[in-house]
């Protein structure tokens, strides 16, 4: 059996690698790798592997065989990587040179490939998946909004809060405002909890 690598368009959190990991396991097959964007298997009979393919696409996935599709993936997998809460900012960060040497070629070059591809900046694509990262952070996490901007590299948490508001139209305390709803809610005595 050979390894094969997939690139799967639309895998944006791990909510997203669970539901492919949950797609294969249906099927019987095994990973040997899979992450945002990328899933690598040893699986040969081609009838199997045309079924994940379709369930992927059921599940609002596409399978990337073209050499800048796959390069897009790349870019959005690192910014994930980046942007994941998790990453440890050096001093002087940029994004634009942190993509240039992952992926070995000017950041000129991936961010034209990314706004031909993709419809939108590069630099939108970005805003976007911080702001995500922290209504979730808000919402499911202890995590105050000074953690949170400083874990999603925002220079501030004044500047966390303009784009925030920007983007989603609320602020940061709405999101958290959730949360904070969610934990004191108790369900009426008799009536179960609905997750």
């Amino acid at each position: 059996m050979q390894e094969q690598k997939w690139y799967i368009k639309g895998m944006v959190c791990q909510r997203c690698v669970t539901a492919v990991q949950q797609a294969m396991e249906e099927l019987g097959i095994a990973a040997s790798s899979l992450q945002l964007g990328e899933l690598t298997i040893s699986h040969s009979e081609p009838v199997v592997l045309s079924l994940l393919e379709e369930q992927l696409q059921s599940l609002g996935f596409s399978v990337l065989k073209e050499k800048n599709s796959r390069t897009v993936q790349e870019i959005k997998a690192l910014v994930s990587h980046v942007y994941s809460g998790n990453f440890d900012f050096p001093p002087a960060f940029r994004f634009s040179r942190y993509a240039a040497t992952s992926l070995n070629t000017s950041y000129e070059t991936l961010s034209d490939l990314f706004t031909r591809t993709e419809q939108h900046s590069l630099e939108k694509y970005i805003i976007e998946h911080r702001i995500r990262q922290a209504s979730e952070m808000l919402v499911y996490t202890n995590c105050s909004v000074s953690d949170i901007a400083f874990a999603l590299g925002f220079s501030s948490v004044a500047h966390l809060s303009k784009q925030f508001t920007q983007h989603r139209g609320l602020t940061p305390s709405h999101f958290r405002n959730i949360r904070n709803a969610k934990q004191n809610a108790r369900p009426a005595e008799g009536i179960p909890e609905i997750i």
